[in-house]
């Protein structure tokens, strides 16, 4: 246990830099996780910004990422074996089918909280780079339950293949909560001492830290908890008290990364490409607004001889002026206001300008790329050829260390719980895969299906001489293929063998009626 305490302190002390930087950022695009290095109470006002764009435009490339990576409204996965051939039988198509549905209705369970949990994990995502999100079962076992960490909470590591299979977890709980959880009997000696003191003494909070690593001493031949492949332990850190030990059949965390550079492990967010920006454009919605107040409620100028008493500039004031000094000056009234030279459409315009810069370290200008409803087929293409080039490397990434080890791990779970219908022998030792149909993977398919119309398109002339041409394209496949292009289901197609008969049924007939017309 000592180890482990000595090693989280090492990882907690090699990420100051990255504090102080999330610190900033959350100030500025997400001031509710701005307690990074700064103790904020719960519900005490937070940064003070004098301009929403750079929340709005973290908030709508969270959104984008949930509608894109993974849309509520749409099954956006698959299982398959990776055999075609073995999924093409109707016994398997129908049970894989059912059970990627099964896996959906339990992912999108009201009571996994899968929806607001992913969220927050894309708030943290595009906002600091990277987000942490565990699943798990619900304390009945009888449903996923899905829960976001605060990035200032969690400490993960790498392996030697750069994929993070150690997590550490810093927990707060009340002794009254801790005793709940774990039980009395488990706690440490200062925790259980609380427990036996004042109401207030029960609801002090205590640290904890939960720690999940890879296990290096276990017998695989058993299968109880402490023999599992992730080790899992909590550990009572005023009492250096060992609380709970463990297990999981696989990593429970999901730790995707926006970007990331070598040597790092945090990843990188377009938050950090736009936080100069963003500092900037809060400067300038400071002085327009101290401009645009002067503008209205503008300072005067007035003679210090000229006046009787205070100039009263409030709604209904009466100010006295002297009416000899106003005949020395003309006639005009001693009291004028004062000209600033304020050009506020020009500080207006350089606000615009660099909203736009954040807007697009945000993706907004790729993410708007469809909106115009009179567009040519060749313009849809060129837009989504952009789309999927600027886009796609993050969400293919994201696809691998967000998507992934979500399904994976939730299907794993749901298999152990007997979850499924009965696996049809053909399945029996086969390896199940997943693919993922988000809307950036549609758009990569549909391109590809536009290339084979502009190959038949280019060759349809050379076609006439040479009608040989055509046995070179296997008409079947790319026919097979084009409902899982444009998101059809699979289930509308024919098994194979069913195409064989009804193609030779109507030979048949063709022949039968050659016969009859002789």
């Amino acid at each position: 246990m000592k180890s482990i305490l000595d090693r989280h302190k090492r990882l907690a002390g090699n990420r100051g830099q990255w504090e102080a930087l999330w610190q900033e950022l959350a100030e500025v695009f997400l001031p509710f996780r701005a307690n990074f290095t700064t103790a904020v109470p719960a519900g005490a006002k937070r940064a003070l910004n004098y301009d929403s764009a750079p929340m709005l435009a973290r908030r709508q490339l969270a959104s984008a990422i949930d509608g894109l990576l993974k849309p509520e409204t749409t099954r956006w996965f698959d299982i398959r074996t990776g055999d075609a051939a073995v999924d093409e039988l109707d016994e398997v198509k129908a049970w894989l089918d059912d059970s990627a549905n099964r896996l959906y209705r339990a992912i999108y369970n009201a009571k996994a909280r899968f929806i607001e949990r992913s969220q927050e994990v894309d708030d943290d995502l595009v906002t600091f780079g990277a987000g942490c999100l565990f699943v798990g079962e619900g304390r009945t076992l009888n449903r996923l339950l899905f829960q976001s960490f605060h990035l200032k909470d969690v400490y993960p590591a790498e392996n030697a293949d750069g994929d993070i299979d150690t997590m550490h977890i810093a927990l707060k709980r009340t002794a009254r909560q801790a005793a709940q959880q774990w039980g009395e009997e488990n706690l440490g000696e200062k925790t259980r001492e609380a427990l036996d003191g004042t109401a207030k003494d029960k609801d002090r909070p205590f640290d904890f830290l939960w720690v999940v690593q890879p296990r290096e001493d276990r017998d695989p031949r058993r299968r109880d908890n402490r023999n599992l492949p992730w080790a899992s332990a909590v550990i009572d850190i005023a009492s250096e008290h060992l609380v709970e030990e463990t297990g999981f059949h696989e990593f429970p965390f999901a730790f995707p990364r926006w970007d990331t550079a070598s040597g790092e492990l945090f990843g990188r967010s377009p938050g950090m490409l736009a936080l100069a920006d963003s500092r900037t454009l809060q400067a300038m919605g400071k002085t327009i607004l101290v401009a645009g107040q002067k503008a209205a409620d503008p300072p005067l100028l007035v003679p210090s001889d000229g006046l009787i008493g205070a100039p009263r500039t409030f709604p209904g004031g009466i100010t006295t002026y002297d009416s000899e000094v106003a005949r020395d000056l003309g006639g005009r009234v001693p009291i004028q206001p004062m000209n600033t030279g304020a050009n506020i459409p020009i500080v207006r315009e350089m606000q615009q300008d660099t909203r736009e810069q954040i807007f697009a370290a945000y993706f907004r200008p790729v993410l708007r790329l469809f909106e115009n409803a009179n567009m040519t087929a060749t313009e849809v293409l060129e837009r989504k050829e952009e789309f999927v080039r600027t886009i796609g490397p993050v969400f293919g990434r994201l696809k691998g260390d967000y998507l992934a080890p979500v399904v994976e791990r939730a299907f794993n779970i749901m298999l152990r719980a007997g979850a499924f219908a009965a696996l049809p022998e053909a399945l029996d030792g086969r390896e199940i895969r997943f693919q993922y149909a988000s809307p950036v993977e549609q758009a990569r398919k549909q391109l590809e299906a536009a290339g084979v119309a502009r190959s038949f398109e280019l060759l349809a002339p050379l076609a006439q001489v040479q009608p040989e041409i055509w046995d070179n394209f296997d008409g079947d496949e790319i026919a097979r293929d084009t409902p899982e292009i444009f998101g059809a289901p699979r289930k509308w197609l024919r098994p194979r063998e069913a195409v064989a008969g009804l193609r030779a049924e109507r030979a048949l007939a063709r022949l039968a009626q050659q016969g009859e017309s002789r």
